[in-house]
């Protein structure tokens, strides 16, 4: 009992000092350079990180889309067996037929738009009936057909346009992610310096408020020896007044700019950090350095911007859809040829016959077939395709007009920034 009654004394001491101490370290202000700051933001910021998905997918696209032009393997194997009554007097009364079947094949698309597909067919045929001469039956055919385009569809461009448009989605997201960063970094700085400003005009409405009140003293004891007027303590006290209710309004302000941090901070208000008071470890510092000329500016702007980059990048899928759309106007002119062999084999009554046998026939080229031809189609009018291209080519115009939209927003918002570069550095 005592051991337990110790044991309990000894928590609650411990207690005692642990309380206070954890108490100090959530108290304890959190000092931030705006390097770390950034830092934190951009290795914490949720959208940031959703945005860095968007590459990796459609790099995913890219594979899906080169994908197409993989060769396809297919094999089948099957087991039939069917039973007949035959209607002839001369032939059995009923027949039965067992069927082997397994079948080989290769396809693959031509980045050209063509396509071929070799096929190795294979049959074993064993019937009850007494007038086949061959029994079992033992049959294999090997064929090759090659399909290309000729107009409509031919050219490795057209047809390898999805893998095309897939690269430029992903430079596309690249583009978009660049911007996030940018602007989730000018956030940042904005909101960092507006935490400083807000912390030194804190000082400032100190100062002023002293000021205030030092000068109602002044004024109350001159007032008291009936140097001035009682008109004039009012005017003082509310001078003073007035300096209170600014002094207010900017630790309101300080208050306002460290939750914003800390929200771009992704910190949550009740955790650890989001407890604890942010002290920005930066001051601003002027350096002016060699100014570039408006010129450079401008160049620099209309060169790495990563929205202008994105829309160019659309644009080039949009002329890569046109240029597509062009094609599919012209008429479906095929050249289509075939190669095959075959061979046969089976047990009779002089020989026996085996699926090796068959498959050697058909290597010997002994029996062969060939067909070479052309296919032509096209539909009277086509106004389908002729409408898809209109659509495609009236994107492409106002697609363009968009980006000297954007080129022209650009130049004003680099003329305005360089301006205020300027006059901030003549006001310093």
């Amino acid at each position: 009992m005592k051991k337990i009654l110790f044991f309990k004394r000894s928590l609650y001491f411990f207690s005692l000092f642990l309380i206070p101490i954890s108490v100090a370290n959530a108290n304890e202000p959190l000092s931030l350079t705006l390097q770390e700051t950034i830092e934190t933001v951009l290795k914490n910021n949720i959208s940031i990180s959703v945005q860095s998905y968007n590459s990796k997918i459609n790099e995913q696209f890219i594979f899906e889309k080169e994908a197409d032009f993989d060769p396809t393997v297919d094999f089948e194997f099957t087991v039939g067996e069917e039973t007949r009554q035959s209607a002839s007097t001369l032939a059995d009364s009923k027949t039965r037929d067992l069927d082997y079947d397994w079948d080989f094949s290769v396809s693959q698309k031509f980045v050209t738009g063509g396509d071929y597909e070799l096929t190795m067919d294979n049959n074993k045929n064993q019937s009850s009936s007494s007038r086949t001469s061959l029994n079992p039956i033992y049959s294999s055919d090997l064929a090759l057909t090659v399909t290309q385009p000729l107009l409509k569809d031919f050219g490795i461009d057209l047809n390898k346009r999805e893998i095309y448009i897939a690269k430029n989605d992903q430079k596309i997201s690249d583009h978009q992610f660049t911007e996030k960063v940018i602007a989730t970094i000018a956030e940042t700085e904005n909101i960092y310096w507006d935490l400083v400003f807000s912390i030194e005009d804190l000082k400032v409405k100190e100062t002023s408020l002293q000021r205030a009140r030092d000068l109602e003293k002044q004024v109350k004891a001159q007032v008291d020896v009936g140097t001035l007027a009682e008109l004039e303590i009012l005017q003082a006290k509310s001078n003073v007044a007035s300096r209170e209710e600014r002094l207010l309004n900017a630790q309101n302000l300080i208050d306002d700019n460290g939750d914003n941090l800390k929200s771009i901070l992704n910190f949550s208000f009740d955790s650890e950090e989001g407890l604890k008071e942010i002290i920005p470890a930066d001051s601003p510092v002027f350096e002016p350095g060699a100014e570039n000329s408006l010129e450079e500016a401008l160049k620099t702007a209309l060169i790495h911007r990563p929205d202008l980059l994105a829309k160019k990048m659309e644009l080039e899928n949009r002329n890569i859809e046109a240029k597509y759309n062009e094609n599919q106007t012209l008429p479906t002119l095929d050249l289509v040829g075939s190669l095959g062999l075959n061979g046969l084999s089976g047990d009779s009554s002089t020989k026996n016959g085996s699926y090796d046998s068959a498959l050697s026939e058909a290597f010997s080229t002994d029996f062969r077939l060939w067909q070479f031809g052309i296919n032509l189609s096209y539909p009277l009018g086509n106004r389908a395709a002729k409408s898809k291209l209109a659509i495609k080519r009236l994107e492409v115009a106002q697609l363009l007009l968009n980006i000297k939209d954007l080129e022209k927003t650009i130049v004003v918002e680099v003329r305005e920034a360089h301006r205020q570069i300027k006059t901030d550095i003549k006001r310093v």
